[in-house]
């Protein structure tokens, strides 16, 4: 009698391959990087911007008090007081020729 025993192979277990391992890893390192960019450049246009932000509030101020003089000068005591040092002075009697 002979005894015939098949054998079957073993199932082998699924692993990953090591290239989708070094994939991954690659991939990582390559989006780790790209934030660190993403971030510098961020960091460096909010300098900017508080830059420009302190140049406005500067040059509102400026215009501010340029308002204020422009009005200051505008106004009739000072008129008056500048025409009269230039030499002009009221009509008294007012002459109409006919």
């Amino acid at each position: 009698m002979t005894i015939i025993k098949k054998f079957e192979p073993e199932e082998q277990k699924k692993k990953f391959p090591k290239k989708y391992v070094i994939l991954i890893v690659g991939v990582l390192f390559i989006l780790t990087l790209t934030q660190i960019w993403v971030s510098n450049v961020v960091i460096v246009y909010g300098e900017k911007f508080e830059k420009l932000a302190l140049l406005q509030k500067s040059l509102l101020m400026e215009n501010q008090v340029l308002e204020n003089e422009i009005a200051k000068d505008a106004s009739l005591i000072n008129i008056s007081s500048k025409s009269a040092e230039l030499g002009f002075s009221n009509q008294q009697s007012i002459e109409y020729i006919r």
